[in-house]
């Protein structure tokens, strides 16, 4: 499943090549500005401001994130037009992106300050227990923002209560947990090239979410080709693939264009 969503992340990215690159230069300006005050406000002066800092560049990367995945979906159901895509996309990530947000932020806060408290010294009265609380609080960090990994494509995908995508974020990485992790791995690789000038001024901005989205396009493929076929495993595999555009192409359509 894996190779079968980075290939479909480089096509999509290949046909809107000029869309992705303007939206990442648009995207990366705010991030570069936010970088450099955090940079010149550093010291223990101006923690509060670094805090705000900190948390109005999440919020910002989390609904450019939403804003990328959205657009993709966009693509993946062949919207028509670049401005019917961009607006489907906006709506998203002002209107569904923004409470899951703070629900999430409220969480990961509830799970720092659980942390800082028995992982600080706060608690040192009780020896072991403190690293176990510690512990099973820092896993459960991980195992959300593994969860908020699969909401970012759900909120385009799926309509519910905006309480409820975090209910399925971790219905999906509870039920995918390899697959969850092996995710996990190429959008850290992929965030990490950023230290890339190249690559963070081409792509860096707008591949995780591309790659994200065609994870869940995925997935929810294994899912419906499951429940069309029952038990048969192998029949998912090739579910839709032949009929899909973005998963027929070779290293040829690269050099001869006009064969798509």
């Amino acid at each position: 499943m894996l190779k079968r969503a980075l290939k479909m992340s480089f096509w999509i990215w290949y046909d809107y090549m000029g869309t992705w690159f303007v939206f990442n230069l648009c995207f990366i300006c705010p991030i570069v500005f936010l970088s450099v005050c955090l940079l010149y406000f550093e010291g223990e002066y101006f923690s509060l401001l670094e805090i705000f800092l900190f948390l109005v560049m999440s919020a910002y990367f989390f609904l450019v994130s939403v804003f990328v995945s959205s657009f993709t979906v966009a693509i993946l159901e062949h919207k028509e037009g670049l401005w019917e895509k961009f607006m489907f996309a906006l709506r998203i990530a002002l209107i569904k992106a923004v409470p899951v947000f703070f629900l999430f932020f409220l969480l990961f806060l509830f799970l720092w300050v659980n942390v800082w408290f028995y992982g600080g010294g706060s608690f040192s009265d009780f020896g072991w227990l403190q690293y176990i609380l510690t512990g099973l609080f820092i896993w459960f960090g991980v195992f959300s923002f593994l969860a908020l990994l699969w909401v970012i494509p759900s909120l385009s995908f799926k309509k519910m209560a905006f309480w409820r995508y975090i209910y399925w974020g971790y219905v999906l990485l509870l039920a995918n947990p390899y697959f969850s992790f092996q995710v996990l791995f190429c959008y850290t690789i992929l965030c990490l090239l950023n230290v890339f000038p190249l690559f963070f001024f081409f792509v860096g901005m707008v591949i995780p979410s591309i790659f994200l989205t065609c994870s869940y396009e995925i997935l929810s493929r294994r899912y419906e080709g499951l429940q069309t076929s029952g038990d048969k495993l192998e029949d998912y595999q090739v579910f839709k693939d032949y009929e899909d555009e973005f998963l027929n192409r070779s290293w040829e359509h690269l050099i001869k264009p006009w064969k798509l």
